[in-house]
């Protein structure tokens, strides 16, 4: 297991290089990125400069080194080959699983018009990657590192960015106290959590940048023998970790959403799912009894559902629907608005989109509202929950854990200002677990409603 440990933080190091030395190089342009890109194999075999879905780290690596090997010094360039043949026996000697690395929607069958382009974090995408990757049967697959492609690089290095560090830091800033006031809604805490903000912001925009623009950009000169196995695991090489069934039972049976051919599972009516968990469940069931019950069940739910009909456009947008000035409110309103900012403004912002999409007074059957609708009320319902159990503990109630403190350490005079929010804890179950399933919801589709690309839609 040390091994194994000590393999993966190599790999993770030698990733990280590599990507950064891509992204230095792209910042000179397309046209400096292909003077660097230059061919690695003779000249006979015919090559075609290819993206980061086709850029393998072995191959840019080759690229790089061969770029600064003119200033490099003699002693170095007589020993060119035999570096460059070390490199590439310690990056094919570095072997990870499939399932800890993370995939470009493209290369799982998604384009630019697919849900999973708008509605993905890198959580979400990951774990649309490895049912995607065990439902063709890699789930136990091992990829070299030398044949993991810059898009693979990006996503998985920018997933565990995400993991360890922007979601630590957003509960952080999230948790951080007012501390003092200064002028108006800002205080100390407030100038606190302004480098968090924009450094979160920031990196989010590098990668966003760099995953777009990456796929199309002039990386590598490349044979079509090396594009066609970049990317893939190594032949007769698995691991013995067997996936577990219910995960395999749930792969075989979706597939990567796409607004012509597969619609998303997030925008199927309640009822649907009603039913397909009523068959599931008979289906698992021996006992008859049993099977009648929870047909008997189903069919009170469903006379439940299309007899009450409820005016769905009240349910607000949901945050990823929001254009760039709405998310912008959003985001100002959170740090620097008191008493509304968050869930209060948020909705208000939700309420105004939709009214520009429709009637407030539409209704629909509950049989007939989306699983995304749903999911956004309950979204919206948390979070105005906690929004209110924060400001009751700050403005009305003493906050517990001052009480607490204060109990523990008589005349220490703790405030709520004087102590962490609990705004971040309570508020991380709806952002990195409720958003992340429904943004897998919606960007998977069920494999029984996939229709040819060739059949017209009515």
């Amino acid at each position: 297991m040390v091994g194994v440990r000590l393999g993966w933080h190599r790999c993770v190091i030698a990733t990280l290089s590599v990507v950064l030395a891509v992204a230095i190089a792209l910042t000179a342009g397309e046209r400096g990125v292909a003077a660097v890109a230059a061919p690695s194999k003779s000249p006979a075999a015919p090559t075609e400069c290819v993206g980061s879905r086709f850029a393998t780290l072995g191959a840019v690596y080759d690229a790089i080194f061969d770029s600064f090997l003119p200033m490099m010094p003699a002693q170095i360039r007589d020993r060119s080959a035999s570096i460059k043949a070390q490199a590439h026996r310690d990056m094919g000697a570095l072997k990870i699983s499939t399932l800890a690395v993370s995939t470009h929607p493209y290369d799982l069958g998604a384009d630019e018009r697919s849900p999973i382009m708008k509605y993905r974090d890198p959580v979400s995408q990951w774990i649309v990657t490895q049912l995607v990757n065990v439902r063709d049967g890699h789930g136990g697959d091992v990829i070299s590192v030398e044949n993991l492609t810059v898009a693979q690089a990006v996503e998985t290095v920018w997933l565990y960015l995400y993991v360890t560090v922007m979601v630590p830091l957003t509960i952080a800033r999230r948790s951080i106290p007012s501390i003092g006031p200064l002028v108006g809604p800002f205080s100390i805490g407030t100038l606190l959590t302004l480098p968090i903000v924009l450094g979160v912001l920031g990196a989010t925009a590098v990668y966003n940048s760099l995953s777009s623009n990456l796929v199309k950009a002039c990386i590598v000169s490349v044979t079509e023998s090396q594009k066609r196995s970049a990317g893939k695991p190594v032949k007769d090489l698995r691991f013995t970790n067997a996936v577990p069934a219910i995960v395999r039972d749930i792969a075989s049976q979706v597939s990567v959403a796409d607004p012509k051919t597969c619609p998303a599972i997030g925008n199927l009516p309640v009822s649907r799912i009603v039913d397909r968990t009523s068959t599931y469940l008979r289906a698992i069931t021996r006992d008859a009894g049993t099977q009648r019950q929870i047909g008997d069940l189903s069919t009170r739910v469903q006379t439940f559902l299309r007899s009450y009909r409820v005016p769905h456009n009240l349910i607000p947008a949901d945050p990823a629907d929001f254009n760039s000035g709405e998310g912008a409110l959003s985001q100002i309103g959170l740090i620097l608005i008191p008493y509304v900012g968050g869930a209060p403004l948020d909705i208000a912002i939700g309420l105004n989109h939709n009214l520009r999409d429709g009637h407030i007074a539409d209704t629909v059957p509950l049989s007939d509202l989306t699983v995304t609708k749903s999911l956004t009320a309950a979204y919206y319902t948390y979070a105005l929950t906690a929004h209110f159990i924060e400001l009751i503990w700050r403005y009305g109630a003493s906050d517990p854990t001052a009480t607490m403190i204060n109990s523990l350490f008589p005349g220490a005079g703790i405030t709520a200002d004087m102590i962490p929010r609990s705004t971040g804890i309570i508020g991380a179950p709806n952002l990195y677990g409720l958003v992340v399933f429904h943004n897998v919801l919606r960007s998977l589709c069920l494999t029984e409603d996939k229709r040819p690309a060739s059949t017209p839609r009515w």
